[in-house]
């Protein structure tokens, strides 16, 4: 009889502490993503001007495939205690006589109401046109 109330005792406590547990959710991924062509300049223009404009961006490179026209950096620091730095990802195309270059920014475990993405964005392609003069 003991026994029952024990199994009966311990059942009940695993099925409230089951209906007391939450669900974590995830969040999407917020990925900022932006193109700009580029005529009247080569692949290998736009990579170094793009290599340059990474850094002075406030990212370092941590790998760049020119093979593939990947560049991937992270943020130099982060935007506050407790974020992680943000990634970027640029991706380099040349076809059809244009150069594309696909940005991706990303900022790890933050929502981004406030436009920080399209900062970052703006400020890579403002140094990019600068760095390609």
């Amino acid at each position: 009889m003991k026994i029952k109330f024990a199994v009966a005792g311990i059942a009940f406590v695993v099925l409230a502490m089951m209906g007391c547990a939450t669900l974590q959710r995830k969040e999407p991924v917020d990925i900022y993503q932006r193109t700009q062509s580029y005529k009247n300049f080569s692949f290998d223009d736009v990579w170094s001007a793009a290599l340059r404009s990474v850094d002075e961006a406030g990212f370092m490179v941590r790998s760049a495939k020119k093979g593939i026209g990947l560049i991937h950096a992270g943020g130099k620091s982060s935007p506050g205690p407790g974020y992680l730095p943000p990634l970027m990802n640029v991706v380099i195309r040349e076809e059809n006589g244009r150069v594309d270059v696909n940005f991706h920014i990303e900022l790890p475990g933050q929502r981004d109401d406030s436009g920080i993405r399209r900062s970052y964005a703006n400020r890579f392609f403002r140094t990019l046109r600068k760095n390609l003069r």
